[in-house]
């Protein structure tokens, strides 16, 4: 691992030395917080100092080379940090995203290697929580595969089953995108194959901008190495007036499958998040976050899982890098529901609980 970092500040001073034409850039997020749950096993409280609570914990590499008439080289290297045992990520060097491509001003661009899928693509814009919280964020654990559960995980992706197979980011993909300033409209597209597993891995998401309005809609088909295939949808909209933005989104995704077997134990496996918030600059540097969630999972001869999360949310501003957060969350549960919570397990048959979390995010 020291190697690793040692590779790293080589290539941060290379960027500003001898090959100063390629602009490089180190980029980041430092976060961390005190956390607290209610009715974990035995009836407890759990309290913890976490990494990620507001903000995903992460440092990178990213670059970019002007090749002349309006084409550049593009790359990016991105990994989670854990700040509370100041560990990377248990998975990969870089399990957040690690591509390499060619980007145009006009044509958009086309990247190859590890990258996020079509459904993070419409909910980084759209998540009534602007994607915050994510241990508990039932968008990014659930709307866009970021936790999905090892059903989803380990059966499904170019890669299943590997470390680091969660969804949300797609080994092996090649990647397009495109937006148009003159139009507001916004697309992408993906295709990524296995490495000899078999599974496989495709999406499209096309969207639209004005200075109000951003829309999106999100669609990926994962196939396990039988074929059978998990469909996934994502959609939504924000609007902004004055102080006031107030976001809604759907993800709804669902394993097609007529057989359950111990190898493919799917039962018709669907999960559908509705969510609703917004938020308001009350102050210059005060943010209030309100966001609401609903989940409901469903499979053959099982129980019905439903969860509803209430979020309220406050973020100061100390400057345009570093912010304080606060976090108070209200949760609720069918008598299965409580298999939803994430980030934090709760014991089966719980009816509620409370979820607080108080710190502070620096970016760089």
């Amino acid at each position: 691992m020291r190697s690793f970092w040692m590779v790293a500040a080589a290539t941060a001073a290379l960027a500003t030395g001898a090959h100063a034409q390629t602009n490089v850039t180190i980029f980041g997020i430092v976060d961390a917080g005190a956390v607290s749950q209610t009715h974990q096993a035995a009836g407890g409280t759990m309290k913890a100092l976490n990494s990620s609570v507001w903000n995903p914990s992460q440092w990178g590499l990213r670059g970019e080379e002007d090749l002349g008439d309006g084409l550049a080289a593009v790359f990016s290297l991105g990994s989670t940090i854990l700040v509370d045992t100041g560990s990377s990520s248990p998975s990969k060097y870089f399990d957040r995203n690690a591509y390499v491509g060619l980007s145009h001003r006009t044509w958009g661009s086309l990247t190859f290697g590890r990258q996020v899928n079509t459904l993070a693509d419409t909910l980084f814009v759209v998540d009534p929580f602007a994607t915050h919280g994510a241990a508990t964020n039932m968008n990014i654990r659930f709307g866009y595969l970021g936790g999905p559960g090892a059903t989803i995980s380990g059966n499904f992706g170019p890669n299943p089953g590997t470390p680091g197979a969660n969804l949300d980011r797609v080994d092996n993909a090649i990647k397009y995108t495109l937006r148009s300033a003159a139009t507001g409209l916004t697309g992408s597209a993906m295709v990524a194959a296995g490495e000899g597993t078999g599974g496989r891995a495709d999406g499209v998401m096309l969207g639209y901008d004005s200075a109000a309005v951003a829309v999106r809609a999100s669609y990926m088909e994962y196939r396990d190495v039988a074929g059978a295939p998990f469909k996934a949808y994502a959609t939504g909209a924000t609007y902004q007036t004055g102080p006031l933005t107030f976001r809604v989104s759907y993800a709804d995704n669902k394993i097609d499958s007529g057989q359950n077997t111990p190898a493919r134990p799917y039962r018709n496996m669907e999960t559908k998040i509705v969510a609703a918030g917004a938020t308001w600059v009350a102050l210059p540097l005060l943010e209030l976050n309100f966001a609401y969630y609903q989940g409901t999972r469903t499979q053959d001869s099982q129980p019905e899982q439903k969860a509803r999360k209430l979020y309220v949310a406050p973020e100061y501003r100390l400057s345009k890098r570093t912010s304080l957060f606060g976090i108070v969350l209200l949760e609720k549960f069918n008598a299965a529901g409580s298999a939803l919570d994430t980030g934090t397990p709760l014991p089966a048959g719980t009816s509620h609980s409370t979820y607080l979390g108080a710190g502070i995010s620096h970016r760089f």
